[in-house]
């Protein structure tokens, strides 16, 4: 037996938090009947559901998957779009449908993306202060200089928004183009976009090669695979 609000966390894309708020709002069944009180505990034998909506009960035995997956440009991380955009889960198999991708990649960002069964997982991994670095690989016109790798080393701020430090480092240059590695710890939407947006600095491609403990490494676009969970990450 385990509290509810750790069940559900662990079997769906809501947090603890967001479980027992939906306690309060009289959302949750369990055996059909309304639960009003937090911090039951329940089993997988029990029937529960969010809206109306039966939740298949994962065993904490049972969330073993984590998949690394390379993102192609040109879809959107979700499982539906009202614009019938392409999204991720169009590349993925029927088994693999439910799964929860790990945090985002905008609709242009290629690369890696991460994803479990596990919903407790799931938020460890995107929590900014479980410090799991990500890591990029940039493509900008024009050439980058030692003046811009030491200004993101020290932290950036567009209007109100700060940013931490930035880890990065020059990988090859042209007459009209820079490729460089950014290590970022936050994962704040659009932050590589953004800060080279406020500096007049043009991205035209940006790959991420790393989260954590998990890399990129060879996997083909469009392609998935299953990776160990690592305890420590």
């Amino acid at each position: 037996m385990e509290r509810i609000n750790k069940v559900l966390a662990r079997s769906t894309d809501f947090s603890r938090r967001e479980i027992d708020k939906f306690i309060m709002e009289g959302r949750i069944k369990v055996d059909g009947k309304l639960l009003t009180t937090q911090g039951i505990k329940v089993s997988s034998s029990n029937k529960i559901s969010i809206d109306e909506t039966i939740i298949k009960i994962k065993k904490s035995t049972e969330l073993n998957s984590l998949y690394i997956f390379h993102k192609p440009r040109g879809c959107l991380v979700t499982k539906s779009d009202d614009k019938n955009r392409k999204t991720v889960y169009d590349f993925l198999g029927p088994k693999q449908k439910n799964l929860l991708s790990i945090g985002r990649l905008d609709y242009n960002t290629e690369g890696l993306l991460l994803f479990t069964d596990n919903g407790e997982f799931k938020r460890k991994m995107e929590l900014p202060k479980n410090n799991f670095e990500r890591v990029y690989k940039v493509r900008v016109q024009g050439f980058i200089d030692k003046n811009f790798v030491d200004r993101l080393s020290k932290g950036h701020r567009i209007k109100h928004i700060k940013y931490k430090p930035i880890k990065v480092s020059l990988i090859s240059k042209t007459k009209t183009y820079s490729w460089i590695k950014m290590s970022l710890l936050e994962g704040k939407n659009r932050e590589i976009r953004n800060i080279f947006e406020s500096l007049n600095i043009t991205v035209t491609r940006l790959i991420r090669i790393s989260y954590g403990a998990y890399k990129l490494g060879s996997l083909e676009r469009s392609k998935l695979k299953k990776v160990k969970i690592y305890e420590n990450n």
